[in-house]
Formats: structure tokens, sequence, C-alpha cells
């Protein structure tokens, strides 16, 4: 009895120290790739060449395109033309007789007995009102035509769109002030006051005239830039046909006998030719050094 118990005892302890003598080794599990491909490297890191690699396509697209700065975006320009709208509608009221009298003033060369001669303050008014008018138009007509015209000058344009329109609305004013300064000089020195007066109110009608006919071909530039090739030559042609009526009423005012003629063909050089080009050329060097 006593030898089975020390037998399964020593039995116990024999199944106990083999037991913990024992290591148990985990189970090896290779690793499974979803796209069936096994590892070349020994890991499980799959080494790709870069030309194997699948190539991502780039959208193609258009060029980026500039944006143009042009008075119809500048506020400061759009508000002088807002302002010259307003004063002129605003003067429209008290100066409409001499509008709807634009026509005769342009070729009328009667005297004092004229019904039209004498000027009233709300004439003043509106021709004022229209010759700040035509002034404007001008100057933003000259920026799209520099623009176009000398490529050079576009970047210095654009930099500072209101100063360039601003400096040339008082070229244009001041071309203006000087014309009409020399008309009055060559009417007191040549002929009477009265027909000096006439020949003055032709040159303020024309212009008005002009400024008017401007109006809409200006809008369609600052709407439709396209078109600025079309609206150069058209306002060009009007500002020619401008001058041509101005000149052929002087030329029924001054023109008296042949020997006229030598003093009209002077005029037409000094007054009507060279002051126009020099004050282009002007302008131009005035907007490359802003």
């Amino acid at each position: 009895m006593a030898t089975d118990s020390i037998n399964i005892i020593t039995d116990s302890a024999t199944t106990q120290a083999t037991s913990a003598d024992t290591v148990v080794v985990p189970k090896e599990h290779r690793a499974q790739y979803l796209g069936g491909f096994p590892s070349q490297g020994g890991n499980d890191t799959t080494i790709v060449h870069i030309d194997q690699m699948p190539v991502i396509e780039v959208p193609h697209a258009s060029n980026a395109r500039t944006h143009n700065s042009s008075p119809l975006h500048d506020t400061g320009s759009m508000i002088m033309f807002l302002l010259s709208c307003l004063f002129l509608i605003t003067s429209y009221r008290m100066g409409n007789v001499y509008i709807a009298n634009l026509m005769h003033n342009m070729f009328s060369t009667k005297g004092k007995d004229d019904l039209y001669s004498d000027h009233t303050a709300s004439d003043t008014r509106i021709i004022i009102a229209l010759i700040i008018n035509t002034c404007l138009m001008e100057g933003l007509l000259l920026f799209y035509g520099l623009s176009w015209y000398d490529p050079q000058l576009t970047l210095a344009l654009q930099s500072s769109v209101f100063l360039h329109v601003f400096v040339l609305f008082l070229s244009a004013a001041f071309f203006i002030t000087i014309q009409l300064f020399m008309y009055r000089l060559i009417g007191f020195t040549f002929t009477t006051d009265s027909l000096t007066e006439l020949w003055v109110g032709g040159f303020l009608a024309s212009q008005a005239t002009l400024g008017l006919l401007l109006f809409p071909i200006v809008v369609i530039t600052l709407v439709f830039p396209s078109t600025i090739k079309l609206m150069l030559s058209l306002a060009l042609a009007l500002y020619i046909l401008a001058r041509i009526v101005f000149i052929w009423k002087g030329f029924r005012i001054f023109f008296n006998n042949l020997s006229s003629s030598i003093y009209f063909i002077l005029y037409l050089c000094a007054v009507e030719i060279v002051p126009p080009l020099l004050a282009l050329a002007g302008t131009v060097y005035v907007c490359s050094i802003l």
C-alpha cells in the first residue's frame, strides 16, 4: 500500500517535470497577399521599380489668361464717367435750346442779327458740360488707343488706370483751351468781334457734337474691348469730320479774295495740323514716364 503511494507520487513529479521542460512552438503563418505577389526580398516589403509603377494622368487645361485692367474695372475712371453724365443731364434742362441748335451753330455764318448769336448763362453751363464730356470721351479713347497702338505702354497704362485716364482727360481739356485761345487771338487780329464769336461758337459746337457722337463709341469700347480697332477707326473719322466742318466754317468767314488763301494755308499748318501732332506726341511722352 505504501509502495503504491510512492509510485503515484513519483509518476506525478515526473509528469510535472516533463511538462515544465516542454516549449510550445507557435505555428507559423505565412503572409497572404491580396494581389497574389509573394515577397521578393525575404520580408513583407515588395520592391517595385519606378518604371513599373502606375502613371497618374495629369488633366490638361487651357492656358492661364491674364486679367487686363481697363477703365471699366477702375473705380476712379467710372466715377469720372458717371459724374460727367450727371453734369450733362442736369445741365440739359437749362440748355436744351443750345443743344437743339448745335447744327445751326456749327454752320451759321450770320452776324449779330442772328437769333442764336448771343449765349445766355444757361447756354454757358451746357457748353461747359458738353466740352467736359468731350474731353473725357477723348481721354478714354486715347487710353485704349495708346494701349492698342503702342503695346510697350500697355503695362504702364494698366498699372495705374485712373492716373492715366485723368492725365489724358486734362491733356484733352488743355488742348481745347489752347485752341480756343488761339482762335480768339486770330479772330482779334484778322476780323471783327462778331465774326470771331461766330467762329469760336462753331468750334465749341463742333467739339460738343463730337463728344455726343463719341459717347456710344466709348460705351461699346468699354463693354466690348474686342471691337477696339473698329471703334478707334470710327472715333478718328468723327474727329476728322468735326475738324473739317469747323475749318469749312472758318474758310467761309475769312476767305474774301485769292490772297486770303495764303493766310488760310498758313493757318491750317500752324493751327490745325502741327499742334494736334505735337499734343499727341507730348501725351505719349507723359504717359510713358508716369
